[in-house]
């Protein structure tokens, strides 16, 4: 990832996209019944931002975090431990390992996944994120290094061979599709959006709370991003 990629990241944890999918996620833990966990690994924890939610349902949270201003940043979050090391971070065995925006970095995804399998207990989960849709690929997707972008059925897919069962996934960021979608055809990164005056931060927070609560009843059908519960079989 570019410097001033994390540089963003570092900066916008409090915009209301960061909090929108932490609340996205933790709507689809809470429907699937995800709680009260012995451990959990934030695998690609940039600066922390989802220790809290995690803390609220595993006793210990640990993280994997490889770029070191970021790491000394998470580890004053207060994980259980901050791993440098990929092969150190998954030698372990967690209940959960949450992969929040992180799968489409990397580039033979499927083979991840199975290395993540692994490292569950009989069955454990996994928390996903991914960018959707590969049509609305552009400059954020450059800069930020990403191999691709993805459907439901494409990760589905990927998650059924390497050893999961998808309990749930939706879409979610649906009410701004549209504009977000302009933006990224007209080769615009749309990171503007993340950087924007308090009252309508609160505007678009509470419209992705809203949805975040749909979400729980029935999954939305199309998204600027997907997330994903699943299990390990």
């Amino acid at each position: 990832m570019e410097k001033s990629s994390f540089e963003l990241l570092s900066g916008m944890e409090n915009s209301w996209w960061y909090r929108g999918r932490a609340a996205a996620v933790c709507s689809l833990l809470a429907r699937t019944r995800t709680r009260l966990l012995e451990s959990a690994l934030d695998f690609g924890a940039g600066f922390g931002g989802m220790h809290d939610e995690l803390s609220r349902i595993a006793s210990q949270v640990y993280a994997f975090e490889p770029h070191e201003e970021a790491k000394r940043a998470a580890e004053k979050r207060g994980y259980a431990r901050v791993f440098s090391s990929e092969s150190e971070a998954l030698g372990r065995k967690y209940n959960l390992i949450g992969l929040f925006d992180v799968v489409e970095h990397i580039e033979h995804d499927r083979e991840f996944l199975m290395r993540a399998h692994s490292s569950l207990q009989s069955g454990g989960r996994l928390a996903i994120t991914v960018p959707a849709f590969q049509f609305l690929w552009g400059v954020h997707d450059i800069n930020h290094h990403h191999f691709r972008r993805y459907t439901k059925t494409s990760m589905h897919n990927i998650l059924r061979q390497a050893g999961f069962n998808v309990e749930y996934s939706s879409y979610w960021n649906m009410t701004l599709f549209i504009p977000a979608a302009f933006m990224r055809l007209i080769g615009k990164s749309g990171e503007g959006a993340l950087s924007m005056p308090r009252w309508l931060d609160a505007i678009f927070f509470a419209i992705i709370k809203i949805e975040s609560l749909l979400m729980r009843w029935f999954p939305l059908p199309f998204g600027t991003s997907l997330v994903i519960i699943a299990r390990k079989k």
